[in-house]
C-alpha cells in the first residue's frame, strides 16, 4: 500500500505543479493587461494547489499509519 500512496503522492505534485504554473501564467496576463487586482481564476487555481498540497499531507498521515 506504501508503493501506491507514493505513486498518488507524485501525481499530485506534478498537478501542484501544474497548477501553480496556470496561476503564475493567468498572474502574468493579468499585469499584462494593466488590472491590479489578482483575478478570479487565478485565485481558484491558488484554492486549488492549496488543496492538492493538503491531499497530499493528509495521504502522508496515511502512509506513516500503514509503517507502524
Amino acid at each position: 500500500m506504501n508503493g501506491e500512496i507514493e505513486e498518488i503522492k507524485s501525481q499530485i505534485e506534478v498537478l501542484v505543479e501544474k497548477v501553480a504554473d496556470l496561476a503564475i501564467q493567468d498572474l502574468r496576463e493579468t499585469i499584462s493587461a494593466g488590472e491590479d487586482k489578482s483575478s478570479s481564476k487565478e485565485k481558484q487555481l491558488v484554492r486549488v494547489r492549496r488543496s492538492l498540497e493538503k491531499a497530499s499531507h493528509l495521504l502522508s498521515g496515511i502512509e506513516d499509519e500503514v509503517r507502524h
